[in-house]
């Protein structure tokens, strides 16, 4: 039954749900307190031990509902059920001629003659398991599984009595062999029900995750317009973790959580009476944040989703200042919290969009606008790829914020072979910087994100 548990599992993983090791060893335990003989008590065992929210539990029950049917080779669906005559009248047949009729001779073949629904039905999951059918993803894989499937269960030694007992003159072994042929394509119908069945649970998400790695390793200037809401929804999901991750500190209190281990080292002389309490509290030191993105025509292809990021970061942190420009440094915090994304991005392009990059000018504008309130708990976050065209770089500016912010991240859409050719200042804004890197893919952006987070917990 274990094994069972691990295929469901698996399904409530498909499912979108993330089930840790932990979870699942505590929900084995748990199953085995209350039995499997009350189908919905062990519903809702598996509802409030896999599930972290309404949503969830929603899901856990579908595929409760679903994992654990039943309704394989319905008698619907059986040919049996409508051969009684049939059967009746081949029963008042002479004996003799029937003992030397050729008979069915492979387990298979007894069970479908029999019209045996539940032992075809435990033989075809056995043959599943056997064949790995919670492995399947595709569509394209439905086939390949169900002739897999059919091959385990002994197709070859029923197409052999087919064949054997179609030989002959025999009208009662040639009926026969028309009911087992019959039965077999009942036989292929049901596995092939049972393959969708369990496509649908365990590829339920395949080809989305697909889709997604494929995004996630594409440039940005390769991603069409038509992915533009699932590469939404990825980049929120790699934004919220860097606003779950804010820097935590524990300090002493007069109220709070108990701190045991100080409270009974301290009381050690008093023979564990507690006279002197010890406790301890949290609080959350969150950073700021302030990112400036380059919006210019050099940048066109990439400015888009660089506005994406930006916009899901002022979703999901409160303590972020945004910026675009081309030549001047333009707030739009505002903007994002005012409008939906698409239409917060399609105004600023339209409003501040595709001009020359000046980025010594917006140097300066920064130095104006924002280099008093810069200090050692803020991270300044550049989108851009530092083409000025030749205009004065001001890295003096660039001096000053590198001393007075706590990081300075620039992330730079064009490979680092390109740093220093034409127009690009790049290599004269990157000894101010504690870390710059190319950022094109979403992968690029997964992978600075984790470093950030590291900065904001250090």
């Amino acid at each position: 039954m274990q094994q069972t548990l691990e295929d469901f599992y698996k399904v409530i993983r498909a499912a979108g749900i993330n089930v840790s090791p932990s979870d699942t060893i505590e929900t084995s335990r748990t199953v085995a307190l209350v039995g499997y003989s009350d189908r919905s008590i062990l519903k809702n065992a598996f509802q409030v031990s896999l599930a972290k929210s309404e949503t969830e539990q929603d899901l856990v029950a579908d595929c409760f509902e679903q994992f654990f049917s039943f309704d394989t080779f319905s008698a619907a669906n059986d040919p049996h059920s409508n051969n009684t005559a049939s059967a009746s009248d081949e029963a008042s047949e002479p004996q003799q001629a029937q003992s030397e009729a050729p008979q069915a001779q492979s387990e298979l073949a007894k069970m479908l003659l029999e019209g045996d629904t539940a032992s075809l039905a435990i033989e075809m999951k056995k043959a599943a398991r056997e064949v790995g059918l919670t492995d399947i993803w595709f569509f394209t894989q439905k086939s390949l599984y169900a002739q897999k499937i059919m091959q385990k269960m002994g197709l070859r030694d029923l197409q052999n009595d087919i064949a054997a007992m179609g030989k002959g003159d025999c009208p009662s072994s040639i009926a026969q062999a028309g009911e087992l042929r019959n039965a077999k394509e009942f036989l292929a119908e049901g596995v092939k029900d049972f393959v969708e069945q369990q496509l649908s649970m365990y590829g339920r998400n395949a080809t989305r995750n697909l889709r997604e790695d494929h995004l996630k390793s594409s440039k940005l200037s390769n991603i069409e317009q038509r992915d533009f809401h699932v590469m939404h929804d990825l980049v929120r999901k790699m934004a919220k973790r860097l606003s779950t991750q804010y820097s935590k500190k524990k300090k002493q209190d007069k109220r709070g959580q108990l701190d045991f281990r100080k409270t009974l080292r301290r009381n050690v002389a008093y023979d564990g009476v507690m006279f002197e309490t010890y406790w301890k509290t949290k609080y959350i030191d969150k950073p700021r944040l302030l990112v400036m993105c380059d919006i210019s025509g050099s940048v066109q292809s990439y400015a888009r989703f660089l506005l994406l990021f930006l916009h899901s970061l002022n979703d999901v942190m409160q303590r972020i200042d945004s910026y675009v420009f081309t030549g001047n440094l333009i707030p739009v915090k505002d903007i994002f919290e005012k409008y939906p994304v698409e239409q917060a991005i399609d105004k600023i392009m339209a409003d501040h969009g595709m001009g020359g990059s000046d980025y010594g000018t917006t140097l300066l504008d920064f130095e104006d606008q924002c280099m008093d309130a810069i200090d050692n708990k803020t991270t300044v976050l550049i989108l851009g790829d530092a083409r000025n065209n030749f205009l004065a770089p001001r890295t003096e500016v660039m001096q000053t914020l590198h001393l007075r912010a706590k990081r300075v991240i620039w992330l730079n859409p064009e490979p680092t072979t390109f740093w220093n050719a034409g127009d690009s200042v790049m290599y004269k804004y990157k000894p101010y910087c504690h870390m710059a890197k190319t950022c094109n893919t979403l992968d690029h952006l997964d992978r600075m994100l984790d470093d950030l987070l590291k900065a904001a917990t250090s």
